[in-house]
Protein backbone atom coordinates (compact mmCIF):
# COMPACT_ATOMS: atom_id res chain seq x y z
CA UNK A 1 0.00 0.00 0.00
CA UNK A 2 1.58 3.55 -1.12
CA UNK A 3 2.51 5.58 1.50
CA UNK A 4 0.51 8.97 1.46
CA UNK A 5 2.14 12.28 1.29
CA UNK A 6 2.05 13.94 4.83
CA UNK A 7 0.31 17.38 4.16
CA UNK A 8 1.39 21.12 6.03
CA UNK A 9 -1.53 22.18 7.85
CA UNK A 10 -3.90 24.69 7.37
CA UNK A 11 -1.97 28.36 6.82
CA UNK A 12 1.46 26.79 6.71
CA UNK A 13 2.05 27.62 3.23
CA UNK A 14 3.76 24.93 0.51
CA UNK A 15 7.29 25.12 -0.85
CA UNK A 16 7.86 23.43 -4.22
CA UNK A 17 10.88 22.62 -6.27
CA UNK A 18 10.70 24.30 -9.90
CA UNK A 19 11.62 23.71 -13.34
CA UNK A 20 14.99 26.12 -13.17
CA UNK A 21 16.03 24.44 -10.00
CA UNK A 22 14.98 27.15 -7.70
CA UNK A 23 12.49 26.68 -4.92
CA UNK A 24 9.18 28.21 -4.59
CA UNK A 25 7.42 29.13 -0.73
CA UNK A 26 3.28 30.30 -1.35
CA UNK A 27 2.00 31.74 1.62
CA UNK A 28 -1.80 33.35 2.10
CA UNK A 29 -1.04 36.70 3.36
CA UNK A 30 -3.15 39.35 4.68
CA UNK A 31 -3.13 42.43 2.66
CA UNK A 32 -3.18 46.11 3.49
CA UNK A 33 -7.02 46.83 2.26
CA UNK A 34 -8.00 43.87 4.32
CA UNK A 35 -7.88 40.57 1.86
CA UNK A 36 -6.20 37.70 1.72
CA UNK A 37 -3.68 36.70 -1.41
CA UNK A 38 -1.07 34.46 -2.15
CA UNK A 39 2.13 35.39 -1.99
CA UNK A 40 5.38 33.86 -3.52
CA UNK A 41 8.90 33.82 -2.39
CA UNK A 42 11.85 32.50 -3.87
CA UNK A 43 15.27 30.68 -2.68
CA UNK A 44 18.15 29.08 -4.05
CA UNK A 45 17.64 26.31 -1.57
CA UNK A 46 15.16 24.67 0.60
CA UNK A 47 16.30 26.08 3.11
CA UNK A 48 16.27 29.64 1.98
CA UNK A 49 13.30 29.28 0.93
CA UNK A 50 11.35 27.40 4.30
CA UNK A 51 12.93 30.19 6.16
CA UNK A 52 11.06 32.85 3.85
CA UNK A 53 7.79 30.95 4.17
CA UNK A 54 7.85 30.92 8.08
CA UNK A 55 8.76 34.46 7.74
CA UNK A 56 5.97 35.59 5.85
CA UNK A 57 3.78 33.14 8.60
CA UNK A 58 5.00 34.86 11.19
CA UNK A 59 3.96 38.61 9.85
CA UNK A 60 0.62 37.04 9.27
CA UNK A 61 -0.04 35.52 12.45
CA UNK A 62 1.55 38.88 13.83
CA UNK A 63 -1.29 40.47 11.79
CA UNK A 64 1.55 42.56 9.86
CA UNK A 65 0.30 42.53 6.34
CA UNK A 66 2.65 41.56 3.37
CA UNK A 67 2.40 43.39 0.24
CA UNK A 68 2.26 40.94 -3.27
CA UNK A 69 3.16 41.71 -6.69
CA UNK A 70 -0.19 42.57 -7.86
CA UNK A 71 -0.94 45.47 -5.31
CA UNK A 72 -1.20 49.06 -7.06
CA UNK A 73 0.44 52.40 -5.63
CA UNK A 74 -2.77 53.40 -3.92
CA UNK A 75 -3.21 50.08 -1.80
CA UNK A 76 1.25 50.92 -1.18
CA UNK A 77 0.63 53.95 -0.20
CA UNK A 78 -1.62 53.19 2.29
CA UNK A 79 0.57 50.63 3.52
CA UNK A 80 3.92 52.71 3.62
CA UNK A 81 2.46 55.73 5.17
CA UNK A 82 0.57 53.54 8.30
CA UNK A 83 2.70 51.41 8.94
CA UNK A 84 6.50 52.78 7.60
CA UNK A 85 6.11 56.06 7.97
CA UNK A 86 4.02 57.19 11.03
CA UNK A 87 5.59 54.44 13.30
CA UNK A 88 9.12 55.80 12.24
CA UNK A 89 8.82 59.45 11.38
CA UNK A 90 8.05 62.50 13.08
CA UNK A 91 4.03 63.93 13.05
CA UNK A 92 5.46 66.82 10.51
CA UNK A 93 7.59 64.24 8.11
CA UNK A 94 4.36 62.25 8.08
CA UNK A 95 2.27 65.04 7.02
CA UNK A 96 4.95 66.28 4.73
CA UNK A 97 4.64 62.74 2.95
CA UNK A 98 0.63 62.13 3.05
CA UNK A 99 -0.21 65.59 1.16
CA UNK A 100 1.73 64.76 -2.05
CA UNK A 101 0.10 61.40 -2.23
CA UNK A 102 -2.98 62.27 -1.39
CA UNK A 103 -3.39 65.39 -3.66
CA UNK A 104 -1.26 64.71 -6.46
CA UNK A 105 -0.03 60.82 -6.59
CA UNK A 106 -2.97 58.52 -5.38
CA UNK A 107 -5.38 60.41 -8.04
CA UNK A 108 -2.62 60.15 -10.95
CA UNK A 109 -1.17 56.83 -10.02
CA UNK A 110 -3.15 55.28 -7.65
CA UNK A 111 -4.60 52.82 -10.19
CA UNK A 112 -1.61 51.56 -10.95
CA UNK A 113 -0.22 48.27 -10.07
CA UNK A 114 3.38 49.50 -8.77
CA UNK A 115 5.14 46.65 -10.18
CA UNK A 116 4.63 47.52 -14.30
CA UNK A 117 4.81 51.48 -13.40
CA UNK A 118 7.27 52.44 -16.06
CA UNK A 119 9.72 55.36 -16.65
CA UNK A 120 7.76 56.85 -19.86
CA UNK A 121 4.37 56.50 -18.50
CA UNK A 122 5.94 57.78 -14.86
CA UNK A 123 7.46 60.70 -17.36
CA UNK A 124 4.09 61.79 -18.57
CA UNK A 125 2.22 62.19 -15.51
CA UNK A 126 4.98 64.11 -14.10
CA UNK A 127 4.83 66.26 -16.79
CA UNK A 128 1.26 66.86 -16.86
CA UNK A 129 1.61 67.31 -13.14
CA UNK A 130 4.15 69.82 -13.76
CA UNK A 131 1.83 71.84 -16.35
CA UNK A 132 -1.24 71.58 -13.85
CA UNK A 133 0.36 72.94 -10.34
CA UNK A 134 4.15 73.82 -11.02
CA UNK A 135 7.69 72.44 -11.86
CA UNK A 136 8.30 72.78 -7.18
CA UNK A 137 5.06 70.66 -6.70
CA UNK A 138 5.51 67.93 -9.57
CA UNK A 139 9.27 67.45 -7.59
CA UNK A 140 8.46 67.27 -4.23
CA UNK A 141 5.77 64.98 -5.25
CA UNK A 142 8.01 62.34 -7.17
CA UNK A 143 10.52 63.08 -4.64
CA UNK A 144 7.45 61.50 -2.11
CA UNK A 145 7.32 58.67 -4.97
CA UNK A 146 10.64 57.91 -4.65
CA UNK A 147 10.66 57.41 -0.71
CA UNK A 148 7.93 54.97 -1.20
CA UNK A 149 9.47 53.19 -3.82
CA UNK A 150 12.57 52.69 -2.33
CA UNK A 151 10.54 51.27 0.78
CA UNK A 152 8.75 48.94 -1.56
CA UNK A 153 12.18 47.06 -2.71
CA UNK A 154 13.09 46.45 0.62
CA UNK A 155 9.65 44.66 1.45
CA UNK A 156 10.65 42.02 -1.41
CA UNK A 157 7.49 42.13 -3.21
CA UNK A 158 8.60 42.49 -6.87
CA UNK A 159 9.76 45.97 -7.55
CA UNK A 160 13.47 45.87 -8.66
CA UNK A 161 14.45 49.18 -9.35
CA UNK A 162 13.00 52.35 -8.20
CA UNK A 163 11.50 54.70 -11.79
CA UNK A 164 11.13 57.61 -9.77
CA UNK A 165 15.24 57.81 -9.78
CA UNK A 166 14.82 58.11 -13.57
CA UNK A 167 13.02 60.62 -14.03
CA UNK A 168 14.05 64.08 -13.81
CA UNK A 169 11.98 67.33 -12.92
CA UNK A 170 13.47 70.59 -13.32
CA UNK A 171 12.38 73.04 -11.09
CA UNK A 172 14.64 76.28 -9.21
CA UNK A 173 15.43 75.65 -5.83
CA UNK A 174 14.66 78.71 -3.56
CA UNK A 175 16.25 78.27 -0.11
CA UNK A 176 15.23 81.96 0.53
CA UNK A 177 17.37 85.13 0.96
CA UNK A 178 19.78 85.57 3.50
CA UNK A 179 20.75 89.38 5.26
CA UNK A 180 24.04 91.32 5.74
CA UNK A 181 25.33 92.07 9.28
CA UNK A 182 23.60 95.61 8.82
CA UNK A 183 20.34 94.54 8.09
CA UNK A 184 20.36 91.95 11.02
CA UNK A 185 20.83 94.58 13.51
CA UNK A 186 18.61 96.68 12.12
CA UNK A 187 16.30 93.74 12.46
CA UNK A 188 17.38 92.92 16.17
CA UNK A 189 17.13 96.48 17.11
CA UNK A 190 13.64 96.75 16.00
CA UNK A 191 12.56 93.24 17.69
CA UNK A 192 13.75 94.83 21.08
CA UNK A 193 11.71 97.96 20.78
CA UNK A 194 8.59 95.86 19.12
CA UNK A 195 8.39 92.67 21.27
CA UNK A 196 9.02 90.80 24.49
CA UNK A 197 10.29 87.53 22.03
CA UNK A 198 13.14 89.43 21.29
CA UNK A 199 15.11 86.91 23.37
CA UNK A 200 13.95 84.29 20.85
CA UNK A 201 15.42 86.22 17.81
CA UNK A 202 19.05 86.74 19.14
CA UNK A 203 18.80 82.55 19.36
CA UNK A 204 17.29 82.58 15.98
CA UNK A 205 20.02 84.94 14.38
CA UNK A 206 23.26 84.23 16.82
CA UNK A 207 23.07 79.92 16.77
CA UNK A 208 20.94 79.40 13.50
CA UNK A 209 18.68 77.70 15.65
CA UNK A 210 14.77 76.59 14.17
CA UNK A 211 11.81 78.58 14.85
CA UNK A 212 10.67 74.87 16.51
CA UNK A 213 13.49 74.09 18.19
CA UNK A 214 13.01 77.65 19.97
CA UNK A 215 9.43 77.45 20.80
CA UNK A 216 10.60 74.09 22.68
CA UNK A 217 13.03 75.02 24.84
CA UNK A 218 13.04 74.40 27.97
CA UNK A 219 14.76 76.33 31.16
CA UNK A 220 16.49 73.05 31.72
CA UNK A 221 17.92 73.21 28.73
CA UNK A 222 20.17 76.23 29.37
CA UNK A 223 22.71 76.88 32.08
CA UNK A 224 23.00 81.06 32.05
CA UNK A 225 25.58 80.76 34.74
CA UNK A 226 27.94 78.59 32.08
CA UNK A 227 27.07 79.61 28.91
CA UNK A 228 25.63 76.75 27.42
CA UNK A 229 22.45 75.74 26.00
CA UNK A 230 20.97 72.28 24.69
CA UNK A 231 18.84 71.93 21.72
CA UNK A 232 17.14 68.56 22.93
CA UNK A 233 13.31 68.74 21.30
CA UNK A 234 11.21 71.33 18.76
CA UNK A 235 7.46 72.38 19.22
CA UNK A 236 5.71 70.51 16.54
CA UNK A 237 1.88 70.46 15.57
CA UNK A 238 -0.12 67.27 15.43
CA UNK A 239 -3.54 65.92 14.75
CA UNK A 240 -3.05 64.86 18.36
CA UNK A 241 -2.23 68.86 19.22
CA UNK A 242 0.82 70.84 19.69
CA UNK A 243 3.70 68.73 21.44
CA UNK A 244 7.54 68.42 21.83
CA UNK A 245 8.56 66.02 19.53
CA UNK A 246 12.55 64.87 19.87
CA UNK A 247 15.30 66.15 17.21
CA UNK A 248 15.47 64.35 13.63
CA UNK A 249 18.92 63.38 14.04
CA UNK A 250 21.87 63.34 17.14
CA UNK A 251 23.91 65.94 15.76
CA UNK A 252 20.76 68.66 16.38
CA UNK A 253 20.91 67.47 20.01
CA UNK A 254 25.17 68.73 20.61
CA UNK A 255 25.12 71.52 23.11
CA UNK A 256 25.95 75.04 22.01
CA UNK A 257 28.00 77.73 23.67
CA UNK A 258 25.39 80.67 24.68
CA UNK A 259 26.52 84.05 23.05
CA UNK A 260 26.77 86.61 26.45
CA UNK A 261 24.49 89.23 24.74
CA UNK A 262 21.99 86.42 25.10
CA UNK A 263 22.44 86.20 29.29
CA UNK A 264 20.44 89.64 29.83
CA UNK A 265 17.72 89.14 27.62
CA UNK A 266 17.24 85.25 28.91
CA UNK A 267 17.37 86.33 31.92
CA UNK A 268 14.67 89.27 31.55
CA UNK A 269 12.40 86.28 30.08
CA UNK A 270 12.43 84.54 33.26
CA UNK A 271 10.95 87.69 35.55
CA UNK A 272 8.63 88.39 32.70
CA UNK A 273 6.67 84.85 33.04
CA UNK A 274 6.78 85.02 36.82
CA UNK A 275 6.10 88.46 36.72
CA UNK A 276 2.49 87.36 34.22
CA UNK A 277 2.14 84.70 36.78
CA UNK A 278 2.16 86.74 39.20
CA UNK A 279 -0.30 89.16 38.12
CA UNK A 280 -3.01 86.18 36.51
CA UNK A 281 -2.78 84.88 40.23
CA UNK A 282 -3.69 88.86 42.06
CA UNK A 283 -5.78 89.41 39.11
CA UNK A 284 -7.97 86.52 39.09
CA UNK A 285 -6.84 85.43 35.76
CA UNK A 286 -6.65 82.27 33.85
CA UNK A 287 -2.84 80.71 34.05
CA UNK A 288 -1.53 77.89 31.93
CA UNK A 289 1.14 76.18 34.61
CA UNK A 290 3.48 74.20 31.83
CA UNK A 291 4.81 71.21 33.51
CA UNK A 292 7.36 71.21 31.14
CA UNK A 293 8.76 74.78 31.93
CA UNK A 294 8.95 76.48 28.58
CA UNK A 295 11.79 79.48 27.72
CA UNK A 296 8.73 81.43 25.56
CA UNK A 297 5.93 81.67 26.87
CA UNK A 298 2.20 84.04 25.82
CA UNK A 299 0.61 86.47 27.93
CA UNK A 300 -1.39 83.16 29.55
CA UNK A 301 1.37 80.87 30.31
CA UNK A 302 0.86 78.59 27.10
CA UNK A 303 4.20 77.68 25.23
CA UNK A 304 4.58 79.95 22.48
CA UNK A 305 3.68 78.61 19.00
CA UNK A 306 6.16 78.71 15.79
CA UNK A 307 3.21 80.24 13.98
CA UNK A 308 2.95 83.13 16.72
CA UNK A 309 6.74 83.62 16.40
CA UNK A 310 6.74 83.87 12.63
CA UNK A 311 3.99 86.55 12.52
CA UNK A 312 5.73 88.24 15.21
CA UNK A 313 8.49 88.38 12.69
CA UNK A 314 6.80 89.07 10.07
CA UNK A 315 5.30 92.22 11.56
CA UNK A 316 8.36 93.45 12.63
CA UNK A 317 10.10 93.07 9.07
CA UNK A 318 7.23 95.21 7.78
CA UNK A 319 7.63 97.75 10.38
CA UNK A 320 11.39 98.52 9.89
CA UNK A 321 10.77 98.17 5.79
CA UNK A 322 13.24 95.40 5.36
CA UNK A 323 11.05 93.19 2.37
CA UNK A 324 9.91 89.82 2.58
CA UNK A 325 11.83 87.41 4.62
CA UNK A 326 11.77 83.11 4.11
CA UNK A 327 10.89 81.86 7.67
CA UNK A 328 14.39 79.94 7.34
CA UNK A 329 15.92 83.36 6.37
CA UNK A 330 17.24 83.90 9.49
CA UNK A 331 18.89 80.51 10.23
CA UNK A 332 20.06 80.95 6.80
CA UNK A 333 21.88 84.39 7.54
CA UNK A 334 23.85 83.01 10.05
CA UNK A 335 25.22 80.75 8.16
CA UNK A 336 26.30 82.85 5.55
CA UNK A 337 27.76 85.20 7.91
CA UNK A 338 29.76 82.68 9.45
CA UNK A 339 31.22 81.74 6.18
CA UNK A 340 31.79 86.03 5.49
CA UNK A 341 33.85 85.40 8.90
CA UNK A 342 36.02 82.84 7.50
CA UNK A 343 34.51 80.31 9.44
CA UNK A 344 35.94 77.25 8.59
CA UNK A 345 32.90 74.62 7.00
CA UNK A 346 33.35 72.15 9.42
CA UNK A 347 32.47 74.75 12.34
CA UNK A 348 29.66 76.27 10.78
CA UNK A 349 27.82 72.69 10.44
CA UNK A 350 28.59 72.27 14.29
CA UNK A 351 26.89 75.43 14.69
CA UNK A 352 23.74 74.71 12.61
CA UNK A 353 23.85 71.02 13.61
CA UNK A 354 23.63 69.08 9.98
CA UNK A 355 23.53 65.81 9.47
CA UNK A 356 25.92 66.72 6.45
CA UNK A 357 27.98 69.25 5.62
CA UNK A 358 26.84 69.38 1.90
CA UNK A 359 23.19 70.74 3.76
CA UNK A 360 25.31 73.33 5.15
CA UNK A 361 27.24 74.91 1.92
CA UNK A 362 24.53 73.75 -0.67
CA UNK A 363 21.71 75.43 1.07
CA UNK A 364 23.02 77.96 4.17
CA UNK A 365 26.61 79.04 2.78
CA UNK A 366 25.83 79.67 -0.84
CA UNK A 367 26.46 83.53 -0.73
CA UNK A 368 29.39 84.64 -2.82
CA UNK A 369 32.39 84.95 -0.96
CA UNK A 370 34.70 88.59 -1.42
CA UNK A 371 37.52 86.99 -2.44
CA UNK A 372 35.90 85.21 -5.10
CA UNK A 373 34.26 87.94 -6.36
CA UNK A 374 37.88 89.43 -6.42
CA UNK A 375 39.24 86.25 -7.81
CA UNK A 376 36.64 86.66 -10.92
CA UNK A 377 36.92 90.61 -11.55
CA UNK A 378 40.50 90.01 -12.09
CA UNK A 379 40.05 87.30 -14.86
CA UNK A 380 37.75 89.90 -16.24
CA UNK A 381 40.09 92.55 -15.92
CA UNK A 382 42.89 90.22 -17.37
CA UNK A 383 40.71 89.24 -20.27
CA UNK A 384 39.74 93.05 -21.11
CA UNK A 385 43.57 94.06 -22.26
CA UNK A 386 43.71 93.64 -25.65
CA UNK A 387 47.75 94.52 -25.44
CA UNK A 388 48.17 90.99 -23.60
CA UNK A 389 46.25 89.59 -26.11
CA UNK A 390 48.09 90.22 -28.66
CA UNK A 391 51.05 89.59 -27.06
CA UNK A 392 50.22 85.86 -26.87
CA UNK A 393 49.24 85.91 -30.21
CA UNK A 394 52.64 86.84 -31.21
CA UNK A 395 54.56 84.59 -29.03
CA UNK A 396 52.30 81.48 -30.24
CA UNK A 397 52.87 82.58 -34.27
CA UNK A 398 56.82 83.23 -33.35
CA UNK A 399 58.47 79.51 -34.88
CA UNK A 400 60.61 77.39 -32.21
CA UNK A 401 64.52 78.26 -32.35
CA UNK A 402 63.68 82.15 -33.79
Amino acid sequence: MARRRKRNPNGAGTVTLRADGRYQAAVYVPQPDGTVKRKFAYGRSFEECDRKRRELIDRANGGIPTPTRDMTLGQWFDYWLEVIVKPNLAPSSYDAYESPVRLHLRPRLGSKVMVKLGVKELRGVMQRLMEDQGAKTAKRALRVLSAALTAAMVEDIGVTRNVAKLVHVRASTDSGKSWDAVTVLRFLAAARRLTPYYPAFLLLCLLGLRRAEVCGLRWENIDLENRVIWVEQQRQRTSAGTIDAELKTDTSKAPLPLPAQCIAPLRWTRMRTAMLHDRAERLGRFWFDDPEGHVFVTRTGRPLQTAHLYLVMQRIIQAEGLGKMNPKGLRKSCGTLLVHLRVHPRIVKTILRHSRIATTMDIYAESLDPDVIEAVGQLDRLLRQPARLRELEASRSTPPGD
